[in-house]
């Protein structure tokens, strides 16, 4: 027993004279972190687009009378250039002369005619006046058209307009028979040779417009809904890097099935006498701007953390934002500013951030 209680007594004793731990001091974490000031601008987005050019028109150039083809043009030949007022082909047209004299002449008679029958209407109304004197209307039936050659008068007119409708007619057969280019052309393919006899329809050639060309591009949805018609794009010819203006001359509003995206239309004018002009088949780098985009930020995507970013506000601690991506690239994007007076973008990678937690701003740009 006696050993028993000194065992305790000791324990006792050594509790009460062991040493206390020192209180751990309560402070804030700091966390060290790199910087950069914030610069709103204007952002303009832009999307870049390819294809090839091909023609916007192709004509089928066509017989549109009977006869002989006593002339072709020496370029109607496959790859030939046909210029502006150029006469293509002609055909005899001594028939069409001769048949153009005569529906002149018959219109000169129709003419004629008419004159002959307004002398004696004048006459007739002179004669009617004259007879209202010798009679009453009592006594007398008087039918006036008849007296006043109102059915003569309006045959006499019809008469010259089947005159004059047929000299038209016939003067367009005579325009017809030969063919003068209104725009520049090259030839795709002959199907007619000089000597041949040529009936209306017969196939002469199939040229191609030069002067307007077309570039089909495709775009997502998103992008095509915010163009216009007419809008103006930039072209660049890869291999010269050369510049052309084109404008947007349709939208397609159906989604491509395979690549589901839309396609629209950029049409192309060369410039008379262009020697460097975009030719069918050039493969071009399309370059579409679109609405310009006030108050944004170009931020480096390292800087982007599940879709916020980490700032430092005036009191130098964290804040977390959300944001909006706008565009971006291999190595920036540009976003909304959602940024207040004298915040600044940490741009370092941090370790389980916080808000709230102290920044220690290391570096600044």
């Amino acid at each position: 027993m006696s050993i028993l209680l000194i065992a305790i007594v000791s324990c006792f004793a050594i509790a009460a004279t062991a040493p206390i731990s020192a209180e751990k001091v309560k402070g804030e974490t700091a966390v060290n972190v790199n910087v950069m000031a914030i610069t709103p601008s204007v952002f303009t987005p832009s999307y870049t687009a390819y294809g090839s050019v091909i023609a916007d028109n192709k004509l089928t150039l066509s017989a549109q009378v009977d006869g002989q083809l006593i002339y072709l043009n020496s370029n109607v030949v496959e790859g030939g250039i046909i210029g502006l007022d150029e006469l293509v082909f002609r055909q005899d047209n001594a028939d069409l002369s001769a048949i153009l004299s005569q529906r002149q002449a018959q219109w000169e008679i129709a003419r004629a005619q008419l004159a002959l029958e307004q002398g004696e209407q004048r006459i007739a109304e002179k004669d009617y006046q004259m007879m209202q004197q010798d009679f009453k209307d009592n006594d007398w039936k008087i039918d006036l058209d008849l007296l006043l050659r109102q059915p003569q008068l309006s045959q006499a007119k019809a008469e010259i307009n089947i005159a004059q409708n047929a000299l038209k007619i016939a003067e367009r057969d005579l325009s017809r028979s030969q063919w003068l280019s209104d725009k520049r052309y090259i030839v795709e393919s002959k199907n007619a040779t000089q000597g041949d006899y040529l009936s209306k329809g017969d196939k002469v050639a199939t040229l191609v417009d030069i002067s307007h060309l077309r570039v089909p591009l495709y775009l997502p949805r998103a992008q095509a809904s915010q163009l216009r018609l007419g809008q103006s794009i930039r072209l660049i010819q890869p291999d010269t890097e050369q510049r052309f203006n084109a404008t947007i001359s349709h939208i397609v509003p159906i989604l491509d099935p395979s690549s589901q995206l839309q396609k629209i239309y950029a049409e192309y004018q060369a410039l008379p006498l262009q020697t460097d002009a975009l030719i069918i088949g050039d493969f071009v780098k399309a370059k579409i701007t679109f609405a310009p985009i006030n108050n944004t930020v170009r931020i480096p995507l390292a800087a982007i953390d599940n879709g916020q970013v980490w700032l430092v506000g005036l009191n130098s601690t964290l804040q977390a934002k959300a944001i909006n991506v706008l565009h971006q690239d291999e190595n920036h994007a540009v976003i909304k500013n959602v940024f207040a007076n004298k915040e600044y973008l940490v741009t370092s990678k941090l370790h389980r951030p916080q808000t709230g937690l102290t920044a220690n701003i290391v570096e600044s740009f």
